[in-house]
């Protein structure tokens, strides 16, 4: 994915970047999850390599945090309550092909937040934190922005590094605790935030006690 891109377009249909939209092929990351306050593992055993919309990407932590058992609770959480729905929305991505992608309805993740962050070998952290968001219909006619809480702030950080070897990230999660209500197919709230894709996340928002991981 060219760091070129203008990636303040937004397709008027998928409500995404254009410039994803029309990447040929898309980063890979590895990340590091847990929920709030437990410990880290230094395992990277999530890696997002299917960048479609930020429900998607947050399902995604949620169910590699679940498959890889570090935490029993939420294993048996997700397994009981989500497990079905994350099951459908994969096959559904996966049998559609091309940026018609982008197009395919998430329900809403059950997780209130990531917190991702990404630890740079000189300089400061770079921290974004990532919100659910409802996605539009189809049936809106024209979306002009995004969310500052979505995904693209962080798939546009990752893709301007443009490293040789997947980036790697702590995240942690601040689940919901409900069960989610909402099958695959039905259709999503039609609001849209107005605000710009942002560079990074206010300080203020981010999880209120911070926990260096690994040495």
């Amino acid at each position: 994915m060219s760091a070129n891109y203008n990636w303040q377009a937004v397709h008027p249909l998928y409500g995404v970047p254009i410039s994803v939209v029309q990447a040929t092929e898309q980063p890979v990351i590895r990340c590091d999850v847990r929920q709030r306050h437990t410990l880290p593992s230094r395992s990277w055993a999530v890696r997002i390599s299917t960048w479609i919309n930020t429900d998607y990407f947050l399902w995604s932590l949620c169910a590699g945090l679940a498959d890889y058992r570090s935490d029993e609770e939420w294993t048996n959480t997700f397994d009981t309550h989500y497990r079905k729905t994350w099951d459908e929305i994969q096959a559904r991505v996966q049998e559609i092909d091309g940026q018609y992608r982008f197009g395919v309805p998430i329900p809403m993740p059950p997780v209130m937040k990531a917190v991702v962050i990404h630890h740079s070998e000189s300089g400061p952290a770079e921290t974004f934190t990532v919100r659910p968001e409802a996605r539009p219909s189809h049936l809106v006619p024209q979306i002009a922005s995004m969310s500052r809480y979505a995904v693209w702030g962080l798939l546009r950080f990752v893709s301007e590094r443009q490293s040789s070897m997947p980036d790697q990230f702590d995240v942690v999660l601040d689940m919901s605790r409900s069960a989610p209500s909402n099958p695959v197919d039905t259709q999503m709230d039609q609001s849209v935030a107005r605000k710009g894709v942002p560079q990074g996340d206010s300080k203020d928002d981010v999880i209120d006690a911070y926990y260096h991981f690994g040495n």
